[in-house]
């Protein structure tokens, strides 16, 4: 139930985003094929944003679907991920958590980042994970 909301959620939100670059990008060659120097640099600017944003929604989407594989493969081999139940008002145990490297394996290195994202720090959990997936 709740994979199948993900997706839906992610679908309307990429869909969003391709809307928003087709009008960026349409805006971005009217103001460029306009012929002012002030429009024409609007509008090269303007392309920069749909660049942007198609790399970014490409690699968000590349994440997303190598971490669920992952996710899956670990639950099949292992049973649902037990994270660490760690309050994240206790920065003394959130700073020990940040402070222990990831792990060699990608098991480990999986439920380190799943636990890094538990207690708020998304950005050092997403790095957790990438590197579980690298392993």
């Amino acid at each position: 139930m709740k994979t199948t909301r993900t997706i839906i959620g992610v679908a309307i939100m990429s869909a969003l985003l391709a809307l928003y670059i087709v009008f960026a990008a349409y805006q971005a060659t009217l103001l460029v094929a306009s012929g002012q120097p002030l429009t024409l640099f609007y509008g090269l600017a303007l392309f920069v944003a749909p660049v942007i944003g198609i790399w970014s929604l490409v690699r968000e989407l590349v994440f997303g679907r190598q971490a669920g594989r992952l996710l899956s493969r670990y639950t099949a081999e292992n049973g649902e991920p037990q994270v660490p139940v760690i309050n994240r008002r206790d920065r003394a145990a959130v700073d020990a958590l940040l402070a222990t490297p990831i792990p060699d394996t990608w098991q480990a290195a999986l439920i380190h980042g799943l636990t890094l994202d538990t207690v708020g720090r998304r950005r050092e959990g997403r790095a957790a994970v990438r590197v579980a997936i690298t392993l």
